[in-house]
């Protein structure tokens, strides 16, 4: 994305939205002023008479709307709908108007057919072949302002050239005036689109609730075109409501933080926030962190950038959140500072990011006492690419190199054991194993065996959280809808954690063993957390150690089915 793009500006000359029109009734209309046809049901159904108000010359509304909506109305019985035709104003405003059926009148298309015919000369490449609508038909509704109150009706033409719809709500939704959305159905569209429903589905439970898709008189399209309606009017002024969104949360959260970044031009770079339950929380548990970007969750193609870090039960939470221009070492400085004072100055022990040079030169300026480790996840995937070749050709290597890595339990033994496997498979001349090796301090977890990282050694928690979020936005939402969107599912993550404080206050865990460290362990920790440490408790007992000469060399035996092992407590 270009650095001169305006938000605040942003045109909407693109967007295609087809009109839908208000409906209200018959509301203002005298019956003792209408014409009355009655209809009769067949005789073998019961009797009853509908009446159906018909326009007349002479007729009068109280408003312009008024008459639109009887006509479009009576059009509804009919089997046609309607558009506005002609308005005739003067120095004191809109004098006469006429409505018409929106088959008037002939298409664009269809004109400049019947002038090429007949003339090669004019011929060009086929075009997609389309439908066109109108006949000509000659019925119209003709009003004139009179005494600048009243609306009466000076013309009426009743006769159709074209085949009619039945006066059915099945029939109907395929005439434009005739989509008729209530106020209430349109809260519920918009309700279930904040959840992120797709809008065919939004059709399937409005049906629901009307007994029936035929009892709809709207159809997917025009669900779709008011919510594309909504987007449309936050183009243009979408940092603006975002920014009074921002200012009504500090008002209702005194520690709310948010901050923008705006280049020369006034145009938004970079924005930020986050909730005071977050910066909270992070006083408690931002010793480790871990930050990634992800892309494709707004209309502005803008990476987000969530710092995430995982709580007293295990879980993941949000320490604040930043949609981001571009991602260059100048921005990331920028984040992390601004980060970095919305979380009262404290800087965290570790951070765990991908391997983006631009991540971790900002990290060098601006935390330059905090321990950087690269996503091993992401180290493995790449060679996975990288050695693909290698890998066919010999089967056990890439089972060796895991457990070089995994399983080297000091620095010096990662080292020696990389170089004997590399000399071994006569790979040292093989450009990305190299290159691994060179960068083995930011990404083998035998450099961090010393450094608190909260059981984390890759960026999953930011992953995970990265595939919730566009489950819940899309590449055209909105900074204003993302926003709201981001909070919701925040709120979320607070309620969860909110529940699991109330499991672990209200319920107590069965103790495994009669170890005093056991009954410690469960005053001491959370459910949750009490569940891993027993777990890994009963591990430690299939394990024997045997001291083969003092204070140096001890054997350990384990046990090799864990399904037979009885623990005996001593």
């Amino acid at each position: 994305m270009s650095d001169d793009v305006d938000f605040n500006s942003i045109a909407t000359s693109n967007t295609h939205i087809e009109d839908i029109d208000p409906y209200t009734g018959f509301e203002g209309i005298q019956a003792d002023d209408c014409v009355v046809i009655e209809e009769v049901e067949d005789e073998d159904e019961e009797e009853k008479t509908e009446e159906i108000l018909q326009p007349y010359v002479g007729m009068e509304f109280k408003s312009e709307v008024e008459a639109y909506n009887f006509y479009n109305s009576y059009g509804g019985y009919k089997g046609f709908s309607i558009r506005k035709n002609s308005r005739n104003s003067s120095s004191k405003g809109v004098t006469s108007v006429a409505y018409v059926c929106s088959k008037e009148g002939f298409s664009k298309r269809k004109k400049q057919e019947s002038m090429n015919l007949g003339n090669s000369s004019n011929q060009k490449t086929p075009e997609k072949e389309t439908w066109s609508s109108r006949t000509g038909c000659k019925a119209y509704l003709r009003l004139k302002l009179i005494k600048g109150v009243i609306w009466q009706v000076t013309k009426f033409q009743d006769d159709h050239n074209h085949n009619l719809v039945p006066n059915t709500s099945a029939k109907r939704r395929n005439l434009q005036s005739q989509k008729l959305m209530t106020d209430n159905i349109k809260q519920i569209i918009r309700d279930l689109t904040d959840q992120n429903i797709e809008s065919s589905k939004i059709l399937a439970y409005i049906s629901t609730l009307e007994g029936g898709k035929d009892n709809i008189p709207f159809k997917r399209k025009d669900v779709s075109n008011l919510i594309a309606m909504d987007n449309a009017k936050l183009l243009g002024r979408d940092v603006e409501t975002t920014l009074m969104h921002f200012q009504r949360k500090k008002e209702e959260d005194p520690e709310f933080f948010y901050a923008i970044d705006v280049d020369e031009d006034g145009c938004l770079k970079h924005i930020f926030w986050a909730d005071g339950r977050s910066r909270r929380a992070y006083l408690e548990f931002g010793d480790v962190v871990t930050f990634d970007t992800t892309y494709n969750t707004n209309m502005y193609s803008m990476p987000l950038a969530p710092f995430i870090g995982v709580n007293h039960h295990r879980q993941s939470i949000f320490f604040g959140m930043a949609l981001l221009r571009a991602e260059t070492t100048d921005n990331f400085c920028w984040l992390f500072q601004t980060w970095l004072k919305a979380m009262y100055g404290k800087h965290p022990l570790s951070i765990i990011t991908d391997q983006d040079l631009a991540m971790k030169n900002a990290i060098k300026i601006v935390f330059p006492n905090t321990v950087h480790r690269c996503c091993k996840w992401h180290v493995m995937r790449k060679a996975k690419e990288k050695l693909a070749s290698l890998y066919g050709l010999l089967p056990t290597f890439k089972t060796e190199m895991e457990l070089v890595i995994n399983y080297s339990l000091t620095v010096s033994d990662f080292e020696t054991r990389w170089v004997t496997m590399i000399e071994k498979h006569k790979l040292k001349d093989n450009k990305h194993l190299s290159n691994m090796y060179e960068k083995r301090s930011e990404w083998v977890p035998a450099y961090f065996r010393d450094v608190f990282f909260a059981d984390m050694s890759t960026t999953q928690r930011s992953e995970s959280m990265n595939a919730l979020l566009k489950m819940w936005l899309t590449s055209h939402t909105s900074i204003y809808k993302f926003v709201m969107k981001i909070d919701g599912m925040i709120e979320s993550i607070w309620q969860s954690e909110s529940d699991e404080d109330l499991i672990s206050m209200d319920k107590e865990p069965h103790l495994w063993s009669m170890y005093d460290i056991e009954d410690h362990a469960r005053e001491a920790y959370t459910k949750r957390v009490f569940r891993e440490f027993k777990d890994l408790l009963k591990r430690s007992t299939l394990g024997k150690v045997v001291e083969k000469q003092r204070d140096v060399l001890y054997e350990v035996n384990i046990a090799q089915n864990p399904k037979k092992h009885i623990w005996v407590p001593c």
